[in-house]
């Protein structure tokens, strides 16, 4: 069954704007089929012209107004002249001219609508088996056109890539939290660690303090019962001896004077003293400088109150 026949009318009452673009392209070329016809106040005229000549638009606008029996000469060159008026314009062509320009509109649009959607015409050489699997992919998806099937490996190898980066992101945050994880779990290990060194710290501290101030305490004890021992000792002796004479009672006397008494207490609680200064200094390297307590402070109460020490009963 034949096309219906296509009239001028009906060919300008689609695209209109663009074939007004068209018919203007057309008029600026060197050697061009129509003339265009611009007057202050009146519509634009394109009209066919039977023998194109070489020549500019500005030449072309000046032969229109400078001319105007130039157009009645083309025109008398046609037989059956096609004329349509549109909105901005008014084309007279006859049915020669139409064709063609129907045939030169086409590739117009073509490259009109290429460039509105920024695309550009690109000859490249392929494999073969490339070229295979892309009309196997058009084949498979139905696809109108190669380019379509280059434009939907492309959106699929992009889909690849951003589900790619998607589990990249993922795995790094992953690795980022087993990262804080380990190392919240490493501090609260070391300091329960040091909650129990503290805990033993203090254990140690008072178990040295404890074995200290008995120490200090057991030997100020020994130290008094050996002077009360003494003191028992010789009150034996004396007992013993019975009825002496004077002089033997004087020497006695002299040797259980208070005064000798009060020396051989001095003289105990000096050593007492000294036995006390050995034990601090002694201990003093895990009691001042590894537990941080001064061992002096402590028990220096106890070299300074010797004198609570019950004096040697006579």
């Amino acid at each position: 069954m034949a096309r219906p026949h296509l009239t001028l009318d009906k060919w300008l009452s689609t695209d209109t704007d663009l074939k007004k673009d068209f018919l203007d392209q057309e008029s600026y070329m060197k050697e061009s089929l129509l003339t265009k016809l611009d007057k202050p106040g009146q519509k634009i005229v394109y009209i066919s012209t039977n023998h194109p000549q070489p020549r500019s638009h500005e030449n072309l606008i000046s032969d229109s107004l400078q001319n105007p029996a130039r157009t009645s000469h083309i025109n008398e060159k046609f037989t059956n002249p096609l004329i349509c008026e549109t909105t901005n314009f008014i084309i007279e062509t006859n049915d020669e001219h139409f064709s063609i320009l129907k045939k030169k509109f086409l590739l117009f649009k073509y490259h009109s609508e290429k460039k509105k959607a920024n695309r550009i015409t690109k000859q490249i050489t392929m494999d073969e088996n490339i070229l295979k699997q892309l009309e196997k992919i058009k084949k498979n998806c139905k696809f109108k056109s190669l380019d379509n099937c280059l434009e939907f490996l492309i959106d699929a190898h992009n889909f690849k890539l951003s589900e790619k980066d998607k589990i990249i992101s993922r795995l790094k945050k992953e690795q980022n939290s087993n990262h804080d994880s380990n190392l919240k779990q490493e501090l609260k290990l070391k300091d329960e660690k040091i909650t129990e060194l503290e805990k033993e710290l203090v254990h140690q501290k008072n178990i040295i303090h404890e074995n200290m101030s008995k120490s200090a305490k057991e030997f100020e004890e020994y130290l008094i019962q050996l002077a009360t021992n003494q003191t028992i000792e010789l009150e034996k002796i004396k007992a013993f001896l019975g009825e002496i004479n004077e002089a033997d009672q004087q020497s006695i006397n002299q040797t259980l004077a208070p005064e000798a008494l009060s020396e051989i207490e001095t003289q105990l609680r000096n050593e007492c003293a000294k036995q006390k200064q050995f034990l601090t200094i002694k201990n003093q390297p895990n009691t001042n400088y590894a537990l941080g307590f001064d061992q002096h402070h402590q028990y220096g109460n106890t070299v300074q109150n010797d004198d609570e020490v019950v004096p040697a009963q006579t």
